[in-house]
């Protein structure tokens, strides 16, 4: 083995760790990308080749960042310390998450069901206690106690209270709704709800059949685990309880 073969042999761990680092440096740190970091992005590609990305969505992810790369890896930062996994930064860009706004927006057809079925449960289990009593409020209130108005003056009920939550809230994108749209809003969701239960139980007949206090209360069970099931799944905070 000649003298210069001898030199380029590392004499200890020690060195050997320090070639191997020296081998990972790119020769021209502004312009390419360390081993490591060219395998990370060479991952990155064939993972967002498999999904349905657009070519022009692919190639602006991935200049960004060899980009980013690029200007970090000087300080020993890596890709996976940067974006994680291949397969995260893949979910993250194939998935991104919603701003607060976005989400806001989304649930709130969610918040909206969250809250007709507390209505359609409270109104069941009220219904339902009634029937076993027999008072004669029941039997005035016939019509109130349909299915059919049940089920109509809770859906128009999550509804209204869904959209009064999102004035009431904090303003998350710098838009504020000033006091007085507030109580405004607050006062014309009440009467239209009313309005719409008083009509609702004029409504009487097959269309608006009232069924029996246990039929009642074993709908307000199942509801009760439907909604609690939902809220969980959504993780739902704005509601009535």
């Amino acid at each position: 083995m000649s003298e210069s073969e001898t030199s380029k042999t590392p004499r200890n761990a020690a060195a050997g760790a320090k070639q191997a680092q020296a081998a990972e440096r790119p020769v021209h740190e502004a312009t390419e990308l360390t081993k490591r970091n060219a395998e990370y992005m060479r991952q990155m590609r064939k993972s967002l080749d498999a999904t349905a990305l657009s070519g022009e969505k692919k190639t602006a992810v991935l200049n960004e960042m060899t980009s980013t790369l690029l200007a970090e890896q000087g300080r020993g930062t890596t890709a996976r310390q940067l974006y994680g996994t291949v397969q995260e930064r893949t979910e993250e860009i194939v998935n991104p998450k919603k701003t607060p706004v976005e989400r806001q927006k989304a649930n709130y057809w969610v918040t909206a069901l969250d809250n007709g079925l507390i209505l359609f449960m409270i109104f069941c289990l009220m219904y339902g206690i009634m029937g076993f009593i027999g008072t004669n409020a029941t039997k005035n209130s016939a019509g109130a106690n349909g299915i059919t108005a049940i089920l109509i003056t809770s859906a128009i009920g999550g509804l209204g209270v869904a959209k009064l939550f999102e004035y009431l809230m904090p303003a998350k994108d710098g838009k504020k709704v000033s006091l007085w749209k507030k109580i405004a809003w607050s006062v014309l969701a009440i009467i239209v709800w009313m309005l719409v239960f008083t009509t609702m139980s004029m409504i009487q007949g097959p269309l608006n059949p009232v069924l029996p206090g246990i039929a009642y209360l074993i709908i307000a069970v199942v509801v009760f685990f439907a909604r609690m099931w939902l809220k969980r799944r959504f993780n739902i905070t704005t509601s009535m309880f």
